[in-house]
Order: structure tokens, then sequence, then C-alpha cells
């Protein structure tokens, strides 16, 4: 997009995770950019996607999202086919996407970049299953069971901090599992905790990631299978994340990339995608190429780190 955004169209999730004068900050903040724009509330699962797929046959220049990466998905679902980019103010727990793209969780910060001129882009690979999109990635066992303790309430009263305290309650119901994988063709047999289909490197924090090297952008989706672990190994793990280190014992972690992907668990296990518990055990999976665009910082545009 060369010409500059002067129409848009947001979409809020209220219960977003962040306690913060919202609306006050967003008028402000595009006010002053000269920008208008009107508001959509969501209130169930699936508003983001039908107010999206409004907006865009009313004819906008750019969807702005309030709220966390299910929210995301939900209102980029809706988008899938037009031109029409994506901006992404974060509101939720964990902003997976908006920390993989560099931008920022301050939401004055995060309007600010609605008035580049020209509007920095960049195009994002998105995956799909079952006709249903996703933006950050699904999983099996105890990373699924990580993120489904992680309730609404407590994402409420402790933020960020709530996937600690769900970590807690996963591990004890750790159990191995064995993942059937056909990755382009290739079979693979794997025992492991937890399988991770994912198109971003980054657990919501700047420094924490698995695997510097995912790419957003590269057109291909990455698994995940960590084969095994106990307390003393992902207590070990999370303190070298933080230093912004790799750890030693990723020795204990399968890793793959692939554009056409098939995976199932014995015995099933729960299964997550960008927060959302499914109830299947089994999955086909392919990643489309730079399905969506989303507004970036400027050093964001082209590569991310």
């Amino acid at each position: 997009m060369k010409k500059r955004i002067r129409n848009i169209h947001l979409i809020i999730n209220p219960a977003a995770g962040k306690d913060e004068s919202m609306l006050m900050i967003i008028n402000a903040s595009l006010k002053e950019a000269g920008i208008k724009w009107e508001a959509s509330i969501t209130h169930e699962a699936g508003d983001a996607t039908r107010f999206a797929k409004s907006a865009v046959k009313g004819g906008i220049d750019a969807l702005a999202v309030y709220g966390g990466d299910g929210t995301l998905t939900e209102a980029m679902s809706g988008l899938i086919g037009s031109e029409v980019p994506l901006i992404i103010l974060p509101g939720g727990s964990a902003n997976v996407m908006a920390t993989e793209l560099g931008i920022p969780t301050d939401l004055r910060e995060a309007c600010a970049l609605v008035s580049q001129d020209p509007p920095q882009m960049k195009t994002v690979d998105v995956g799909q299953f079952d006709g249903r999109y996703f933006l950050v990635g699904m999983s099996f066992g105890f990373g699924a069971e990580l993120v489904k303790g992680a309730a609404r309430e407590s994402k409420n009263k402790f933020g960020i901090f709530s996937y600690f305290l769900s970590a807690v309650s996963a591990f004890k119901k750790m159990r191995r599992a064995t993942y059937h994988l056909n990755i382009d063709g290739r079979k693979h047999k794997v025992r492991g905790v937890t399988c991770i289909i994912s198109n971003t490197g980054n657990l919501g924090f700047s420094r924490i990631s698995y695997d510097k090297h995912i790419d957003v952008s590269d057109g291909f989706l990455d698994v995940v299978v960590v084969r095994k672990a106990n307390f003393s190994l992902l207590k070990h793990m999370a303190i070298t994340l933080l230093k912004g280190e790799r750890p030693d014992n990723l020795r204990l972690v399968e890793h793959w990339q692939g554009k056409d992907i098939t995976v199932s668990s014995r015995p099933a296990q729960t299964v997550q995608c960008d927060g959302e518990v499914l109830e299947k055990s089994a999955f086909h999976v392919t990643v489309i190429p730079g399905a969506i665009t989303i507004l970036v910082p400027k050093e964001k545009s082209k590569v991310i780190e």
C-alpha cells in the first residue's frame, strides 16, 4: 500500500486482557492523524469475522483489531482474498503475533504506526485446516493444556503470568503420546509431550523464542515436537530463553518445516489453535503464503530478525 490510511474500521474485543482507557486513546490518536474510523464490538465467537467481511464490502483502507490473538485470527479470517491490510492494536495477554512483528504493546505507540506515510506493510503467511485459518499456530498435549488452563478469569487477574500459573497445572497432566506426522509426503512417527504447528517462533515475549529462524513470511509452517520433559528441563529451558539464548536441551526437540501437514496423536490429546480448544485429534493443515498484509514498524516491513 502506497497511499496513506484514511478510513479504518475498528473491531474491539471488550473482554481483552488489558485495563486501559482504550477508546479514549484510540480516538485521540486517530483524530490527531486525521483518520476517519468506525467501530464494532464483539459479543460472541464469529463476530469479528462477520464484521471484517462487512467492512471490506463497505470499502475501507484498513481493518484495525483491538484484542488478543484469538480476536485477531477471527478478524483476519474475514480478510482472506481481499487486499485490505490488517492493523494490530494489542489488547490481549500474550499478543504473540504483535510481538513477532515488532508492533508496540503500548496502545498509543501502536496507534502511531497508522500515521506512517507511506504505511509500512509486511505480507504474512496463514495456516488453514477444515476451512478455518490461523495466524499463530496450533498445539497438542502440554502446549494446548497450558493455553487451555489460562482461562479468561485468570488472564484478567494475572495477565501474561496466568500462562506461568497454567504451566504448573499442565505439567501435572503432562503425558507422552505418539505423533503420526506426514510433512510434504514424508512420514514421521515420534513420541513426545507436545506437538506444535507454528507460524511464529516467539512465545509472546520480545526476547523469548523457541527458534529464532521461524519466519512468518517464508511460505512454510514449522512443526516442533518436544520429545520429553521434566520440571528441571523445563525450568532450564525457561531461564535460558529469558536470557535470549538457545537452550542446549533443545536436542530433545524435533523440528521440521512443511507446506502440507497431516498430524494425529495416540492417545488423543487436548488441541488448541490460536487460543481456541478444538475437539478433534487429527488434522490436515496447509499454508497460504503471503495471505494477509499487516501494518508494521518501518524496520520490520521487509525482514524480521
